[in-house]
């Protein structure tokens, strides 16, 4: 093995990963930037920012979330600053993934913001596990070049211990969905108080119709997601007949666009093989890949 080849191993574990768009010396570039993003923070934006850059987390309060997060994704980006700060968290939220580029001509890049109370406890709400939390925003900074949207939770809510939050958690698939549901079931109440004094069946009517709307999102939600569960399981399935170990199909499968775990989805093992193969030998992303997942097949 070439030292290229070594270092590119070394990146894929840091989880700086080739997007599908990404040519080789691009992704060097932001390789290098993520991997003094530190440094480069403090140069660039360090009063501007509402995070001490000095009050990182210490590596005994991330080296179990990073252990994990290695065995799910193949990933363990020490490089990436995680913030203790509540700054633009909601009460409900445990914490985030900011992926951003400081200036229009600089790489993409990313930190994670955790809630104060992560910083001594590793509970929130009796709900979010710091080390789970960490892995399911790890999980969206592996893939930071990546315009992917459809298993991109998925992939994340892989990171929990319940099988009820694994499958359901990817229900609602952004935060534009979100916010709609909120507006809708908003809209649902005021229009029934304004209706409360309006008795006329056309009134009884829209209102019965209202109550309806909300429901019948989360059933398109719903199928969406058994779809995309179904899709992603199929994949998952014949990537370790191609795999004989079944930690480097989770890590490749984690690296696919949503076109490919379709696609791989549909295909016997000699031709997921033979695809990463030719794929190799003509984008940089897949020559990337497959040194670090070379196909026995």
């Amino acid at each position: 093995m070439n030292a290229r080849e070594e270092d590119w191993k070394e990146l894929n574990l840091q989880g700086l990963i080739p997007g599908p768009e990404e040519t080789e010396e691009e992704f060097i570039q932001r390789a290098e930037f993520c991997r003094n993003l530190l440094r480069e923070l403090r140069e660039r934006v360090n009063h501007e920012l509402p995070f001490d850059l000095e009050d990182t987390a210490s590596k005994n309060i991330t080296q179990d979330a990073f252990h994990f997060s290695e065995k799910l994704f193949g990933i363990a980006p020490v490089w990436v600053p995680i913030f203790f700060n509540n700054y633009r968290l909601s009460k409900w939220h445990g914490g985030c993934a900011w992926i951003f580029q400081l200036e229009e001509q600089t790489p993409t890049s990313a930190f994670l913001q955790l809630r104060k109370n992560f910083k001594n406890k590793s509970w929130y709400m009796g709900i979010y596990n710091r080390k789970e939390l960490i892995a399911h925003e790890l999980a969206h900074v592996g893939r930071m070049v990546y315009q992917e949207p459809d298993f991109e939770e998925i992939l994340a809510y892989r990171s929990s211990d319940s099988k009820f939050r694994r499958f359901f958690g990817p229900l609602i698939q952004s935060s534009k969905e979100s916010l709609f549901f909120i507006i809708l079931l908003g809209l649902v109440f005021l229009t029934d108080l304004a209706l409360l004094s309006v008795h006329t069946p056309l009134a009884t009517t829209i209102a019965w119709w209202l109550l309806i709307l909300p429901f019948f999102f989360v059933i398109l939600a719903l199928l969406r997601l058994f779809k995309r569960q179904f899709q992603f399981n199929r994949c998952l399935k014949n990537l370790r007949k191609v795999y004989l170990k079944s930690r480097m199909a989770k890590h490749l499968i984690y690296r696919l666009t949503d076109k490919e775990i379709c696609l791989f989805g549909k295909m016997k093992p000699t031709e997921i093989s033979a695809y990463i193969q030719s794929h190799s030998l003509l984008f940089f992303r897949w020559a990337f890949l497959t040194k670090n997942y070379p196909p026995p097949i």
